[in-house]
């Protein structure tokens, strides 16, 4: 026997084992990630089943294998000023760009592809979007497209839900900006600023001029009470003095009293006026004493 014949057991055991590597390192496989899931397509029919986050083997030729994101994902539309553009209440044509971020349902994934597919469903999405923009425009005019922004905004994901609720995608958030309109529009705007400035800078002035005229009248008020408490104040004051002089003339005594008080007050003032010390004696009759620095230390 020859010591270099290789059985053909050992022979067919090795090409079996070649074959079946180059067949295993040539099968296609797919890696599916966390934030994916695959829908499996075999012969171009969709499957049952959805793969979730793992490295998957295919059937070589028959399966094929779409990735769809879970996480939330981003749309711009465009919204031109042109022929496309929202026309508000007010027959005044608006653009703007939406921003929408919408998530398939996971478990809704498998009807997606099979009832309505990914790119129909997105463009689809897209247009409704746009058009309860365009249905939400219609309700407003273009100057309250400035001020009520966020009202719009809601109303714009309000309708959209109104049309996709059977869709099996969800939305999580628009975004509504870089309004625009047309020139001539924007020229009235500008108009309508100055005007609005030039309003504002008069109610201002009135503003002021009220003021100091509130201030005036305060002023004239007071100066009218004050005037009546002045008035207030003589008339009791000439009617001290009539009481005073009544109860003067109605009693003698009185009367030599307040003739007594008179002379000291006279007698006083001629003292002061000759540099008199004044000493009031007997009966309250003055004694002009002539005053002196040598006098002090009498």
């Amino acid at each position: 026997m020859n010591e270099n014949f290789i059985p053909r057991w050992i022979i067919g055991t090795i090409v079996t084992v070649v074959v079946g590597l180059v067949v295993l390192f040539n099968l296609p496989f797919v890696r599916v990630e966390s934030t994916e899931r695959g829908i499996v397509y075999t012969w171009g029919a969709v499957q049952d089943k959805v793969l979730t986050e793992w490295l998957h083997m295919l059937t070589p030729f028959a399966d094929d294998v779409k990735k769809v994101k879970i996480t939330p994902i981003q749309v711009t539309i465009d919204i031109p000023v042109a022929a496309q553009g929202a026309i508000t209440k007010d027959n005044q044509t608006i653009g703007t760009t939406l921003t929408l971020f919408f998530r398939y349902k996971e478990d809704k994934l498998v009807d997606a592809a099979k009832n309505f597919g990914f790119f129909t469903l997105q463009d689809k999405l897209t247009r409704d979007v746009t058009e309860s923009f365009k249905q939400t425009i219609g309700q407003y005019t273009i100057f309250d497209v400035a001020s009520k922004q966020e009202e719009i905004r809601r109303a714009v994901i309000s309708g959209a839900y109104a049309k996709i609720w059977n869709y099996p995608i969800m939305i999580e958030d628009i975004k509504i900006s870089n309004y625009d309109w047309s020139d001539e529009f924007d020229n009235q705007i500008q108009k309508t600023m100055s005007i609005a400035q030039e309003t504002k800078q008069q109610e201002q002035e009135l503003k002021k001029i009220e003021v100091s005229a509130q201030q005036r009248v305060k002023q004239a008020e007071a100066n009218r009470q004050a005037e009546a408490l002045n008035a207030e104040a003589q008339k009791l004051k000439g009617e001290g003095i009539k009481a005073y002089n009544e109860a003067i003339t109605s009693n003698p005594k009185n009367m030599d009293l307040e003739l007594q008080l008179k002379k000291l007050e006279i007698e006083k003032i001629k003292a002061e006026k000759r540099n008199w010390q004044y000493v009031p004696v007997n009966n309250y009759w003055p004694i002009p004493v002539s005053y002196s620095p040598a006098n002090q230390g009498q």
